[in-house]
């Protein structure tokens, strides 16, 4: 076995690096930094595009990506939240919703009775041609999910 002294330093680190460790029993195993990251909730590993089924945009909270992209549909869209667990509770992050630029059907279902938002009041999304807005979310427990929504994005005034 080399010496840790010897072995060349990494400065570039990737979501498939991988470390050497033990499980629970004590077997050596090999972890990528990745499943790491996403089992320890260690901040964002990535960005992935949702891609919707039946108008449902399904974000799996046990990938290692903590945000996403939601193209949604001129029709009436429903965001879920899956795999919600013990082994992702503090994992927070950021959805963007861009609206099509047909929206005469454009609506959103009301979400799951595990997402919490503000005052416990409905979110009025936006749903205006080709805007963007965000989604920000905060796993709490394993039933409660913390929303917050912001539309109505523009661009900055320019002097």
């Amino acid at each position: 076995m080399p010496r840790i002294k010897d072995i060349t330093t990494d400065t570039t680190l990737q979501s498939t690096d991988k470390l050497l460790g033990t499980d629970v029993t004590g077997a050596t195993r090999n972890y990528t930094l990745g499943d790491v990251a996403a089992f320890g909730n260690l901040g964002a590993t990535g960005f992935k595009t949702i891609t919707h089924s039946t108008n449902t945009h399904s974000v799996d909270l046990n990938t290692t990506a903590n945000n996403y992209d939601i193209t949604a549909q001129n029709a009436t869209n429903t965001i879920t939240f899956t795999n919600i667990s013990d082994n992702v509770i503090g994992k927070t992050g950021t959805i963007v919703i861009t609206n099509p630029s047909s929206v005469g059907s454009l609506s959103f279902a009301a979400f799951a009775t595990t997402v919490y938002t503000p005052g416990g009041g409905a979110i009025n999304f936006d749903t205006t041609a080709d805007s963007i807005a965000v989604l920000n979310y905060f796993v709490a427990s394993a039933t409660k999910i913390l929303v917050n929504y912001v539309g109505n994005f523009g661009s900055y005034p320019q002097p």
